[in-house]
């Protein structure tokens, strides 16, 4: 299915992981998609590996927590596709520590580029969206964002702002044909969570999930088509956990 056809999509931190699963998906779904990723090697990688596949990809090397980097980013978008059609904020980082010990330059970082980055982006591409007459604005938060999490208050922090970040900018927009909604992520086996836990500690948490696995980034895509396609047009300010019906104990 072309779900997506004649859509330009730009996602954030597409490089690996969750990201990249959900530009491949939309450049599957018939989507040209701007790889928007401050690691110009994976960048270029995911790239490739769209345009391999037949879809049009562009890949943008940016900073999502500096307003410049982000305007030049969509400039470059609207100068290689003349369009954006959605935007999906995943672009995110984790810097394990406790409270105490944290840096507030660390404190700082996160928020930039978690949730900060969030706010710029969508103001960026919201301009060309009304031009348009509408759009699709995709926001990656975390389960995380509900019950927290042990030396990432800073993480924890900016998935819960994403959540109301949506839902009043989906107040916002509501009237003007764009859509704002979140997809809550629970464990999934990217480098991200393995950088702060062990192979151990990853799929002991399996046995607490409702369905007895930990995510995987594709599991993730479903929900991003959806909410970037016609199917999803009567839905906005929602919050989406995809989390294998979470944890049972």
């Amino acid at each position: 299915m072309n779900r997506l056809e004649g859509r330009t999509a730009v996602v954030t931190g597409s490089g690996q992981g969750i990201g990249r699963a959900i530009a491949l998906g939309l450049a599957r779904e018939g989507a040209s998609v701007v790889i928007a990723e401050i690691n110009q090697e994976t960048g270029l990688a995911a790239q490739e590996e769209i345009r391999q596949g037949g879809q049009k990809a562009l890949a943008v090397n940016v900073d999502v927590s500096r307003e410049d980097s982000v305007r030049s980013m969509v400039e470059r978008c609207l100068a290689e596709f003349g369009r954006v059609d959605i935007l999906v904020n995943n672009a995110g980082i984790y810097l394990v520590s406790s409270v105490e010990e944290m840096a507030e330059e660390n404190w700082d970082r996160v928020i930039r580029t978690n949730l900060v980055g969030a706010f710029l982006c969508s103001r960026a591409v919201v301009p060309e969206f009304l031009k348009q007459g509408g759009g699709r604005i995709i926001n990656i938060s975390s389960s995380i964002g509900f019950y927290g999490a042990r030396n990432g208050a800073h993480y924890a922090a900016t998935k819960a702002g994403l959540i109301g970040f949506t839902k009043a900018l989906a107040l916002e927009l509501a009237l003007h044909n764009i859509t704002v909604n979140a997809i809550c992520p629970g464990l999934t086996d990217t480098a991200q969570p393995r950088g702060h836990r062990t192979e151990e500690e990853m799929y002991a948490k399996a046995n607490v999930i409702a369905m007895r696995r930990i995510g995987q980034p594709g599991d993730h895509v479903g929900p991003a088509v959806f909410l970037a396609s016609d199917a999803a047009r009567f839905v906005t300010g929602q919050t989406i956990l995809v989390d294998g019906g979470g944890v049972t104990g």
